[in-house]
């Protein structure tokens, strides 16, 4: 659902999915009540609260860290990438696409920087991807993040990806 939405549609279902949370589980739910959930009307990025994203409960919030809507997402038993804006759950994965010299494209894999983002990066609150716990963890990325791999460049760019990952 989530990968195949427009920007409006995205920021519906976001507003929707915002105000079924739980405040139990939704550390900044009554600033959403109160102040919506985006930062302008273009709707096109979450407000910052206390320099993070708005859906970030904190370390010590007793509904649990992390984002919101990832947490909700996981505890309806469903895929984050549903509930997520697709900028959210593509991070920390960056895909550039470029023609090769046999008419295909070719897919780069790599990790997102401000840089990609041009003047507007070094204003966004990147609480997800800065820090010591970000790219980091029990196993590859490319099988950590299979699903979202697979929404952003389809089953069979990701099959190959895995095919070359292969040890």
């Amino acid at each position: 659902m989530g990968a195949d939405l427009d920007g409006e549609d995205e920021a519906r279902l976001i507003s929707a999915l915002a105000a079924t949370l739980d405040p139990s589980r939704f550390e900044y739910h009554v600033e959403a009540a109160e102040g919506g959930v985006f930062a302008d009307a273009t709707r096109s990025s979450t407000r910052v609260v206390n320099w993070a994203c708005i859906f970030l409960n904190r370390a010590g919030f007793a509904g649990g860290a992390g984002c919101a809507l990832h947490l909700a997402a996981l505890e309806c038993g469903e895929s984050p990438i549903d509930w997520k804006p697709s900028v959210c759950w593509q991070l920390p994965i960056k895909v550039g696409w470029e023609q090769g010299g046999d008419g295909t494209e070719v897919a780069t894999v790599r990790g997102w920087t401000r840089a990609d983002w041009g003047a507007e990066g070094e204003a966004m609150a990147w609480c997800c991807t800065e820090g010591t716990l970000a790219y980091v963890g029990d196993r590859p990325v490319v099988e950590s993040m299979a699903a979202e791999l697979t929404a952003i460049v389809g089953p069979e760019v990701y099959g190959e990806l895995r095919r070359r990952l292969e040890p």
